[in-house]
């Protein structure tokens, strides 16, 4: 028996960002989870500027991976396979990239 009216439970934010929202409609539970990609954008984005110009092994950063979405690939046991996920990722992801000639090895 589900509810006649559809409701939303907020738990809030975590540490890590995520903020989780429970939905119910009808006999239905969805669980709903995001965060706000925006800052880690902008960590991106200043961090990409100020390494421009650097080369491989001067400090140079591949890319930023938000922790909610590193997670994910933290759970993939095969070192080969979490790295070609990640890489998948940051194709995907372009704006998180800081070194693009990282994807094109």
């Amino acid at each position: 028996m589900g509810y006649e009216e559809n409701v939303t439970v907020d738990e809030g934010t975590n540490a890590q960002g995520v903020r989780t929202q429970l939905h119910f409609e009808g006999d239905s539970l969805i669980v709903q989870r995001s965060y706000d990609a925006e800052p880690h954008l902008q960590y991106a984005r200043a961090a990409r500027e100020s390494t421009e110009g650097m080369r491989w092994g001067e400090g140079r950063l591949v890319g930023h991976i938000p922790p909610a979405e590193y997670a994910r690939f933290l759970l993939i046991r095969d070192n080969t396979q979490r790295k070609n996920a990640i890489k998948a990722w940051l194709r995907e992801n372009s704006q998180f990239v800081m070194f693009e000639k990282y994807l094109k090895c």
